[in-house]
C-alpha cells in the first residue's frame, strides 16, 4: 500500500516520513560502530584501529550502491506520484537487473584490488592485515548489500519508510550476535566482523523480498516487466549513476584524508575513525531529512504539485536547522565522554583529545552541510543531476586540497603531527562550503521555475473556473 505524499502538511509529511529513515540510519551506524567496539574490546586496540580505518573504502563501495539504488527508487517514486502502476513495475524490474550487474562487477573488482588499495593508502603495518580481512568480506558480500538497499529503497518509494526500519533493526541485532559468535566462540579476527555484517545484510534483503511478495502488490513483477527497455534504462541510469558517482567522488576526498591520517600512526587513525563515527551520528538526521525530502519531492514532481515541492524545500531546511542546534548542544559538552565510551577505558588521552577536536570542529560547522543535503536531494529528485554531480568534484577539492597542504607542510617540517591532524579536521567543513556554493545557483533557478509553473497552474485553474461560471 503506497503512502500519498502529495497531500497534507509538507512539514508533517517530511518530518514523520524522515523519522523511520533516521532511526534506520542510526541503527545502520550503530551496528557499524558495534563492529569496532566489539573488535576493540574482544581482540585488541590495533584491531579497533584496523576496523575503523576501512570506513572510507567501505563507503566508496557500499555508499555507491546505496546512492545508485536510491536514484533508481526516485524514478519509481515519480510513477507512484503519477499513479502509474505499470511504470512502477517496469522501473522496479529494470532496477533489479541493473543492480545485479553493477554490484557483481564492483564486488569482483574491489575484492581483487582490496590489498593494493590499503597499501596505496599507507595503512600502518600493524593493522593492514586485519583491515584486509575485514574489507575482503565486505566487498565479497556487496551483492547482498546492494539488494538490501534496492528493496528497502523501493519500499520507501511507495511511501512506507517504517517497514525497512524493522528489517534493519533485525539486521542490527543479528550482526551484533554474529560478531560475538564468530569472534568470541569461533576464534575469528576482524574477518568475523566483516562476515557478520554481510550475513546481516543478506537477512535484511530476504526480509524485504518476503515482505514485498506478501504485502506490496505494486512491486509484484512478471516476466514481461523485465523486457529490455533502453528508455527505462536511460531514465534509471540518468539519475542513479550521477548519484553513485557523486558518492564515489565524495568518498575519494575521504580516502585522501585517510591517506594523510594513516601516515600519522595508529593513534591518529583511531582518533579519526572514532571522531568520524560520532560525526556520522550527527549528520544522520540531516541525511534522513534529505532522503525523506527526495521521496516527497519525487512523488510531488510526478503529480505535478510544484507548489508543494517549493514548500517542502523550505520546511526541510527548517528541520535541518533545528537539528544542527540540538547536535551542538549534545556533542560539544559530552564529546570526550562519548569518545571514551566507544574506544574503551584504556584508550590514551592523546586519542581522546584528538577525537574531541575533530568532533568540536565538525559539529560547530554542521550548519554548512544542512542546505547542501536538502538542496541536493530536491535537485536530484526532479532529475537535475549535473550540478549536484559537479558539487562532488568541488567538494573533493576542499578535502584533497587540505590533505595535500598538510602533506606538504609536514614534509617541510612546518607542521607537527598533532597540528597536521587538527588542520585535517577542517577538511569536511571546507568541502561542505564549496559544495553548497556549487549547487546554490541551480537550486535558485529550480525554485524560480517551479514558482512559474505553479503560477501557470493556478492561473489555468482560475480561468477554467471562471469559464465554467
Amino acid at each position: 500500500m503506497a503512502t500519498d505524499l502529495t497531500k497534507g502538511s509538507p512539514l508533517k509529511q517530511i518530518l514523520f516520513f524522515s523519522i523511520p529513515f533516521l532511526i534506520g540510519n542510526l541503527f545502520q551506524q550503530f551496528y557499524n560502530i558495534a563492529d569496532m567496539v566489539i573488535v576493540g574490546r574482544t581482540i585488541s586496540p590495533e584491531a579497533y584501529a584496523a576496523d575503523g580505518s576501512t570506513g572510507s573504502l567501505v563507503w566508496f563501495t557500499v555508499g555507491a550502491m546505496q546512492s545508485l539504488t536510491a536514484g533508481f527508487s526516485t524514478i519509481t517514486a515519480r510513477y507512484v506520484g503519477a499513479n502509474d502502476s505499470e511504470g512502477i513495475k517496469r522501473s522496479f524490474a529494470a532496477s533489479i537487473k541493473l543492480t545485479a550487474l553493477i554490484a557483481l562487477l564492483m564486488s569482483v573488482v574491489c575484492t581483487l584490488l582490496c590489498r593494493p588499495m590499503l597499501e596505496l593508502l599507507r595503512s600502518p603495518d600493524d593493522i593492514i592485515d586485519r583491515s584486509y580481512a575485514y574489507l575482503f568480506w565486505i566487498f565479497a558480500g556487496l551483492v547482498a548489500t546492494a539488494f538490501y538497499n534496492l528493496l528497502s529503497n523501493m519500499i520507501r518509494a511507495l511511501g512506507d519508510s517504517r517497514t525497512p526500519l524493522y528489517f534493519l533493526i533485525i539486521a542490527c541485532v543479528v550482526n551484533i550476535i554474529l560478531d560475538f559468535v564468530f569472534i568470541v566462540l569461533c576464534g575469528m579476527d576482524t574477518d568475523g566482523a566483516g562476515l557478520a555484517t554481510v550475513v546481516a545484510q543478506l537477512i535484511s534483503a530476504l526480509c524485504c523480498a518476503f515482505y514485498i511478495a506478501k504485502k506490496q502488490p505494486l512491486l509484484h513483477v512478471r516476466r514481461h516487466h523485465f523486457a529490455y527497455s533502453g528508455e527505462m534504462n536511460r531514465l534509471l541510469l540518468g539519475v542513479g549513476i550521477p548519484m553513485a558517482f557523486l558518492n564515489m567522488v565524495l568518498s575519494m576526498g575521504s580516502i585522501a584524508m585517510q591517506f594523510v591520517t594513516n601516515g600519522l600512526g595508529t593513534n591518529y587513525v583511531s582518533a579519526q575513525a572514532t571522531g568520524a563515527k560520532i560525526e556520522t551520528f550527527a549528520t544522520q538526521p540531516l541525511l534522513s531529512i534529505g532522503s525523506a525530502t527526495s521521496v516527497y519531492t519525487a512523488q510531488n514532481y510526478g503529480a505535478k504539485r510544484y507548489d508543494r515541492i517549493i514548500e517542502g524545500g523550505k520546511r526541510a531546511s527548517l528541520l535541518g536547522f533545528f537539528w544542527c542546534v540540538i547536535a551542538a548542544v549534545i556533542l560539544i559538552p559530552l564529546g570526550k565522554f562519548i569518545v571514551t565510551l566507544l574506544a574503551g577505558d584504556d584508550v590514551s588521552q592523546a586519542v581522546i583529545d584528538a577525537s574531541y577536536f575533530y568532533i568540536l570542529i565538525n559539529t560547530s560547522l554542521l550548519l554548512i552541510v544542512m542546505p547542501l543535503v536538502v538542496y541536493k536531494n530536491v535537485l536530484q529528485a526532479v532529475g537535475r543531476t549535473f550540478w549536484t554531480m559537479m558539487s562532488g568534484f568541488t567538494e573533493i577539492v576542499g578535502r584533497v586540497g587540505i590533505s595535500a597542504m598538510v602533506i606538504y607542510l609536514m614534509s617541510t617540517g612546518a607542521l607537527a603531527d598533532q597540528t597536521g591532524f587538527r588542520v585535517m579536521c577542517f577538511a569536511n567543513p571546507a568541502a561542505w562550503l564549496i559544495g553548497v556554493l556549487t549547487i546554490l545557483l541551480d537550486y535558485v533557478f529550480l525554485m524560480r521555475m517551479l514558482n512559474r509553473l505553479a503560477a501557470e497552474q493556478k492561473g489555468s485553474v482560475s480561468a477554467s473556473v471562471g469559464h465554467t461560471l
